[in-house]
């Protein structure tokens, strides 16, 4: 994940794995939105403790989980451990960039972290950058609106704005679906 104004707090992790949250986001059904191959290399960017991340190692040859905060990745890398997940690489962000190589992604996903980026414009550009020419981006974020849970509205991209700032940064929206709390926005690069 790129520089964020704040850090999700990772004492809270136990919120992002509840049964509560995967009732209304549930990484199977986002997996399913996706025609994913098998041979697709894929980054989550704000991976957190893995959420995302371990369903999709399910069904694509590689994972990258990338986070800024240590004990996110952490988090992530026991559960690699304890469940002997072999295709999940977990990379720490250092704020500014996606440590991957140019044109390596098929797809780059990110959760609930939009209205976290303080630099906007320099993520898409870097999330561009290290996708290949046919590769996708997934952005499932809050719905602008106060739901008593999550970050707080005023902070929250609505899925219009998200729509276009990707616009602005070379992305082609194919795809929006609304979900109970939150959307889910693919995009492919323009060229």
């Amino acid at each position: 994940m790129i520089s964020t104004p704040k850090i999700f707090d990772s004492k809270k992790i136990h919120l992002l794995e509840s049964e509560k949250r995967r009732s209304y986001l549930d990484p199977n059904k986002i997996i399913s939105f996706l025609d994913l191959q098998s041979n697709y290399v894929v980054a989550d960017l704000g991976c957190g403790s893995g959420v995302f991340s371990i369903p999709f190692s399910k069904k694509v040859k590689k994972v990258y989980g990338i986070d800024i905060e240590p004990k996110m990745i952490q988090a992530l890398d026991e559960k690699i451990l304890k469940k002997n997940i072999k295709n999940i690489k977990t990379l720490l962000s250092n704020g500014t960039t996606i440590p991957l190589e140019t044109a390596s992604l098929d797809l780059v996903i990110t959760v609930n972290t939009l209205h976290e980026f303080n630099n906007r414009n320099k993520v898409f550009k870097e999330i561009y950058r290290v996708l290949n020419p046919t590769g996708k981006l997934v952005v499932v974020d809050f719905k602008k609106k106060n739901e008593g849970f999550g970050p707080p509205s005023k902070i929250r991209i609505s899925s219009r704005q998200a729509k276009t700032i990707l616009e602005q940064n070379c992305f082609r929206a194919l795809n929006i679906k609304y979900l109970r709390y939150d959307y889910f926005l693919l995009f492919k690069k323009s060229v």
